[in-house]
């Protein structure tokens, strides 16, 4: 929907009068609305708060942090900031230098998942320690002439916070903040330079092979053991929100609000776990999570914590189901500089009839050559993979004929090689 179909439907919503009086800022609300959203606040327990002639909801709820959410107590997140201050582990999700009360837990709802200027975020939450509390604090925007309002009490109350935690903040809610605060800026305070912690990614690395969809809901039921009551679901909150612009009630958003709160609590559960389990403390992950973190710490250039973590599989037997790990592990050998044992184990999958990776067989070739000296075995394994590519599919054809270039320039150069010496 066009920005300017979307101000007709607000105005609409408002009940904006046909003719503006003169003497009257075109921002302030009228009398009508205004009581409506003072009664709306008193019954969510709710502040209102003003800017100029703009006003918003500003809803705190106190939580202990020994309460339960899913399986584990909320004050977890103490212990798991903490395991990043012992180690050594350089990881996106590190909070080393960080305690748990710079962290803010933040999560929005918007009227679509459009990224147009058509579409806003009527509610930020935001979720920060305080002693032996979590505070979550919502703002609430009841108009989309409350912008300014909106975002300049947001800022000002976050501006000691230093990392944000999120569940696609990263592609999602906080470019929408940016775009939104673009609009303001001349009356907000800056946006500050918030770390950022995205979880989805960390979910998707984690889970993505184990469901169909990594979404929060699905995360916190399957990992975090949370199962949300009379749950209001997400494509459900910008239908109840214009219809609370047309009839400002409590009724209507209240469950909204409780939808946020939910999702904040879990960002710090979720959080939590996530650490526990990167440094295998106090959770026993099976296989695929540890061959999942294996290979995002190889991916992060810690080959050594790659071996680490794979040493915690149990002895396996090598099969189709379990060569992935094998593999991984001779990469992360040779990337530590431990040459002759990759090589074995490349060697090893490479003899197996349903190994058709040319990529194992290059790696042997690579060894042969560079390591080993040995250019004939070198070049029996380069010309095996040659064999393969030729039969080999879906690989793009670029990607395949690239890798035809790099394989045909080393038979050249291991034949003149031998063909020398």
């Amino acid at each position: 929907m066009s920005l300017k179909k979307q101000l007709e439907r607000y105005k609409k919503h408002l009940n904006t009068p046909e003719k503006a009086n003169p003497e009257k800022s075109p921002h302030a609300p009228n009398d009508r609305l205004t009581r409506a959203v003072k009664e709306a606040a008193h019954a969510l327990g709710a502040e209102l708060r003003t800017l100029d002639e703009q006003m918003i909801l500003v809803r705190k709820t106190r939580v202990p942090l020994t309460a339960l959410h899913g399986r584990r107590p909320l004050k977890d997140i103490f212990q798991a900031v903490s395991l990043w201050q012992t180690g050594q582990i350089r990881h996106p999700l590190s909070a080393k230098g960080l305690n748990a009360q710079d962290l803010l837990f933040f999560d929005t709802e918007t009227t679509g998942l459009s990224s147009g200027a058509g579409h806003m975020i009527f509610l930020l939450g935001c979720g920060a320690i305080h002693g032996d509390e979590l505070i979550i604090t919502q703002y609430f925007l009841p108009g989309p002439g409350h912008e300014a309002a909106f975002y300049y009490h947001f800022l000002s109350d976050v501006k000691d916070l230093s990392n944000l935690v999120t569940f696609n903040g990263k592609a999602f809610d906080w470019p929408r903040v940016k775009t939104r605060v673009a609009f303001v800026r001349d009356a907000v305070p800056h946006l500050p330079a918030f770390g950022h912690f995205d979880l989805l990614h960390a979910s998707r690395r984690l889970w993505k092979n184990q469901w169909d969809s990594v979404r929060l809901s699905v995360v916190e039921e399957n990992i975090l053991g949370f199962h949300r009551q009379n749950d209001i679901p997400g494509h459900m909150a910008p239908f109840l929100y214009f219809e609370f612009l047309k009839s400002p009630k409590a009724s209507l958003v209240e469950g909204i609000f409780r939808h946020n709160a939910d999702d904040i609590k879990t960002l710090l559960s979720l959080y939590s776990h996530l650490t526990h389990l990167i440094h295998f403390h106090n959770i026993d992950p099976h296989d695929d999570e540890i061959f999942a973190l294996a290979r995002w710490s190889y991916a992060l250039g810690e080959y050594a914590t790659a071996l680490d973590m794979l040493d915690q599989v149990e002895a396996i037997t090598l099969t189709p189901d379990t060569a992935r790990f094998v593999r991984l592990r001779a990469d992360c050998l040779k990337k530590v500089g431990k040459l002759k044992e990759a090589l074995e184990i490349y060697k090893t999958l490479a003899g197996q009839p349903w190994v058709e990776d040319p990529a194992v067989l290059i790696e042997c070739a690579k060894l042969y050559e560079h390591f080993s000296k040995d250019f004939e075995q070198a070049l029996y394994y380069a010309e095996k993979a040659h064999q393969l590519l030729l039969k080999k599919t879906g690989m793009s054809p670029e990607r395949l004929h690239k890798v035809k270039l790099d394989i045909q320039k080393r038979l050249n150069r291991l034949r003149e090689k031998i063909n020398v010496s």
